[in-house]
């Protein structure tokens, strides 16, 4: 995608890169993955620099590749005694053992699994987190990778269907090599569907674009990111709207955009966005986002060149001591107002999850239930 690695390029040269150190509320991956490679494909938002995929997922591929009945009962054990991630490779690995007819490894069909989740927790963020896991999995060497990305795919679709717009924005990447082959392009969709030529290339499958445009509206932060770099050069307005709509959902990367885009020290400005106290309010948004003190020193020094002019970033001084300090006083009334949001956004989320929690005392219960209801036959036969 030319226009999105020259977007990146510009930003990497203008901007000194921040140690990534957000307090788990704002995100922090790159935003748009390259359309070629899914291998740096975040399905789950990362939101922490020391965030990892649950181990969990990595530990139950392996005991899938190995048919590890013993390891498999524990892992089965930590799904039953409360843990989320536990259940979501249950499902997922079910679900491949079954396109697989493999004999289940966990002791329960995988709609068993897949029917507490959802039950647990709405079938949006059911199938969001277990095509998550699906996906996850897929990176362990000796699983069918393809499979896996296919079902992935899949199932991410059923999340979308229901609005889950993480779930979109990831189908806006897997549907390029899973494509969906009866999809056509709804004449009303519901949600704007922005006007570009930047799509990644000439046979470029409209569903890509779809979901863009589908994750911007529903509220990803990175699909939003997507479409803004999609429509740089080409709709400038609508490329800032959708950088800015990316920032106020949490994306540092998209608070890095719009200081490229409003500093006028790069071609990637946009000459109606352009200022220079644009720029220092865009760069003091990223740093407190990031929560990262150490870029401090350099915003103050990037300011003063602004305002002494006669240097070779900045010809003609460009700042005022007052606009400068308008701009932190206005970036930081705009940061409490994007934490706060996010933080209503987080406790939504843990809330959810909070909710179900008690129902795997009844998912442990109606486990035992099926397995003595399994069992009962060979009983039966051993009796007579």
């Amino acid at each position: 995608m030319p226009i999105l690695r020259i977007l990146l390029l510009a930003i990497s040269l203008c901007l000194v890169p921040c140690l990534p150190h957000a307090e788990g509320l704002f995100i922090i991956d790159d935003g748009a993955p390259d359309t070629d490679s899914r291998d740096d494909l975040q399905i789950i938002p990362v939101t922490s620099s020391d965030q990892k995929m649950s181990p969990v997922y990595a530990r139950a591929a392996v005991l899938y590749r190995e048919n590890d009945a013993q390891g498999a009962a524990a892992l089965r054990e930590q799904a039953l005694n409360g843990d989320m991630d536990a259940l979501f490779a249950l499902a997922a690995l079910s679900r491949l053992a079954e396109a697989e007819k493999r004999p289940p490894l966990f002791g329960a069909p995988a709609a068993f699994w897949e029917d507490w989740a959802v039950r647990m927790l709405g079938g949006k963020e059911a199938w969001f987190r277990i095509g998550a896991a699906l996906f996850e999995c897929g990176k362990t060497d000796g699983l069918p990778q393809i499979m896996l990305w296919r079902m992935a795919t899949d199932t991410l679709r059923k999340a979308a269907k229901l609005e889950h717009p993480e779930a979109m924005f990831a189908l806006a990447f897997l549907s390029r090599p899973y494509p969906d082959t009866s999809f056509q392009m709804p004449k009303d969709p519901g949600f704007p569907i922005y006007q570009s030529t930047a799509t990644v290339e000439p046979e470029d499958v409209t569903e890509f674009w779809y979901w863009v445009c589908a994750g911007a509206f529903y509220g990803s932060a990175r699909a939003s990111y997507t479409a803004g770099v999609m429509l740089h050069n080409e709709n400038n307005q609508k490329s800032f709207e959708m950088f800015s709509k990316s920032l106020h959902l949490g994306l540092v990367t998209a608070a890095e955009a719009l200081e490229v885009i409003c500093t006028p020290y790069e071609k990637a400005s946009v000459p109606q966005y352009t200022s220079c106290k644009s720029g220092i309010f865009y760069a003091d948004l990223q740093i407190k986002m990031l929560d990262d003190t150490t870029d401090l020193k350099y915003n103050e020094m990037w300011a003063n060149l602004m305002m002494e002019g006669n240097n070779e970033y900045f010809p003609e001084a460009c700042l005022t001591q007052k606009e400068y300090e308008e701009a932190i006083r206005e970036s930081e009334k705009e940061f409490k107002r994007i934490k706060a949001d996010m933080l209503a956004r987080k406790e939504a989320h843990d809330a959810l999850y909070a909710k179900a929690k008690p129902m795997f005392a009844e998912m442990r219960d109606a486990f035992a239930a099926q397995a003595k209801e399994k069992a009962a036959p060979a009983e039966r036969k051993a009796a007579n």
